[in-house]
């Protein structure tokens, strides 16, 4: 396993960044304990942060109770997570809308949100403890990386970009910073390959059979070439471990740089009757 002791300290850039978090109501639980960890770990001149969600009363009250740019899901692409359609066929005949999922990525692909060259995109429910460099001063992207190998995405990426070689550890790490100059160039480089514009390129190639057949961090995360890698040293808790950020911070921060409390958690949570 990876150590933080092993690498040497990062210098952030000074450039300004946003932070852009994809939501549905669901997420506002856990989201609060995301918050406080960006706020008080990203180690950058933040200059606004947007929620991308349904335009919900809860949601809205919470952005504006909070100081948080709320931007309605509909208008960021166009379109809705429902005219998507994405179904997935289980082995068993069952099926599965992951419609709101692929959704989310291609927000976080979109480029549209916000105002800065450079924003990060956080999962809700993925809560930093330690400081996280995102760019470093000699403009470099920052990319936590994990030992994930989920070979659907590896597959699908072979299929929307068959040159594009690949790293030997995962970019699936909740976060990740996405610089709007590269998109453009990751979006032109989907469109030349599939004849395609890159969202239609991207949903024609989803395998319908997987449930989760497309990560928009690792296709990112391997087309970007000037990079730093680091550890990802996370730790998946169940809902029962939720507590005050400062509490999780202190028992949490020596062994590790992030916490996740991921839904599937919160659901056996609630069957156990926790």
């Amino acid at each position: 396993m990876f150590s933080w002791r092993h690498f040497p300290p990062l210098v952030p850039s000074q450039q300004e960044i946003d932070v852009v978090i994809p939501i549905v109501a669901k997420d506002l639980h856990i989201l609060p304990l995301c918050l406080e960890g960006v706020r008080q770990q990203v180690s950058h001149h933040i200059k606004d942060i947007y929620i991308v969600a349904p335009a919900e009363q809860d949601i809205v009250k919470f952005c504006e109770t909070n100081n948080l740019h709320f931007v309605d899901e509909t208008s960021v692409l166009g379109f809705s997570p429902k005219e998507l359609n994405i179904v997935i066929t289980n082995p068993d005949g069952t099926t599965r809308n992951r419609s709101g999922w692929l959704f989310q990525q291609l927000i976080k692909l979109s480029g549209k949100v916000g105002t800065c060259q450079h924003y990060l995109c956080i999962d809700a429910d993925h809560v930093l403890i330690r400081p996280h460099v995102f760019l470093t001063d000699d403009n470099k992207t920052v990319f936590y990386m994990s030992y994930e190998e989920h070979k659907p995405y590896y597959e699908n990426i072979h299929k929307l970009m068959p040159g594009l070689q690949l790293d030997t550890l995962s970019y699936v790490d909740h976060k990740m910073l996405f610089d709007k100059e590269q998109l453009k160039r990751l979006h032109n480089a989907l469109s030349q390959q599939t004849g395609d514009s890159w969202i239609d390129a991207i949903i024609n190639n989803y395998d319908r059979t997987n449930f989760a057949g497309f990560s928009e961090f690792e296709l990112y995360g391997n087309f970007i070439q000037n990079k730093e890698r680091r550890p990802w040293l996370q730790k998946r808790l169940s809902y029962n471990h939720i507590a005050d950020y400062s509490t999780l911070q202190k028992k949490w921060s020596g062994s590790r740089w992030s916490l996740t409390f991921p839904e599937y958690m919160k659901q056996n949570h609630k069957s156990a009757g926790l």
